[in-house]
């Protein structure tokens, strides 16, 4: 779990978003809509996380409900984390779900209503929406039922299982090892009308392979295995594959305005997030 102290520099930020808000209940974006702040748009029911100074008592006495009124021009955007839990991610799952977490937190304490699926087998598992800082304990719970096992299946059929996809921000967590290519999930997803950022988790093997003699790779979801000899010619042959791919995957997201952060889970992850976060645009 991410240490108080680093809580505390995340509550000076704020997620980044180049549209305006379309939500429900007020928060802290600036909406299409005109009008003030103190002017009543109407109600939804109470949602727990909800910020109770906003509940109408006068509803509550009259129908025996909790319902939240809501505002014109200050409205909040939904914030949806597609979190890969495929068995590729097992070296890396701890920096990708403090990526989650530390994502889920900004988005909880901007004013956003936070919705997080976890990716594996060909299935979107969705946890119930979230809303306000006093709902963080709940996201880093569901976090804790996250275990990275199964294959990934195809990326873009299994994000299209993702239900109660809302316009607003995307956080897809993921290695980006798939059978299909990552452009065609970044299409869907701005086609579900999603402002996309893509979180990009390499293990230190991965980056910075030590390799030496003859030796087994085993791919952690086929079962599919090669033997090789490590020698100074395959591993500069693994650079350039590597180097190709990370290009293949920057190239597909900034040709779709999608926010790119490579994630090194062999650096410490309190250290290097939030620089990370700064120079991808994503705060």
């Amino acid at each position: 779990m991410l240490t108080d102290a680093f809580l505390c520099r995340l509550d000076t930020l704020a997620l980044a978003m180049r549209g305006r808000a379309q939500g429900g209940a007020g928060g802290s974006r600036r909406s299409r809509q005109t009008g003030s702040s103190a002017e009543f748009s109407d109600y939804r029911e109470y949602i727990p996380g909800d910020d109770i100074r906003r509940l109408d008592w006068n509803a509550y006495a009259r129908f025996d409900k909790l319902f939240l009124k809501l505002f014109m021009e200050e409205q909040e955007s939904q914030v949806t984390i597609l979190l890969d839990a495929s068995a590729s991610m097992g070296a890396k799952w701890a920096s990708a779900r403090l990526a989650a977490e530390a994502v889920g937190y900004l988005a909880l304490t901007g004013g956003d209503r936070l919705c997080l699926h976890c990716l594996k087998d060909g299935r979107a598992t969705r946890f119930p929406q979230l809303s306000g800082r006093a709902a963080f304990p709940r996201l880093t719970g569901w976090l804790d039922t996250c275990v990275p096992d199964g294959k990934a299946d195809t990326l873009t059929e299994t994000v299209k299982r993702a239900e109660g996809l809302k316009k607003g921000l995307c956080f897809l967590i993921t290695d980006g090892y798939t059978e299909d290519a990552l452009k065609e999930t970044l299409d869907y997803l701005r086609y579900m009308r999603q402002e996309t950022a893509v979180i990009h988790v390499l293990s230190a093997g991965e980056l910075r392979p030590e390799l030496d003699g003859a030796m087994r790779l085993t791919d952690s979801e086929s079962g599919e295995h090669i033997d090789l000899i490590a020698d100074r010619s395959a591993l500069d042959a693994y650079k350039d594959a590597l180097n190709a791919f990370l290009k293949d995957v920057r190239e597909n997201c900034s040709s779709r305005e999608t926010g790119y952060l490579l994630l090194d889970s062999g650096e410490p992850f309190e250290e290097c997030f939030i620089p990370l976060l700064s120079k991808s645009g994503m705060i």
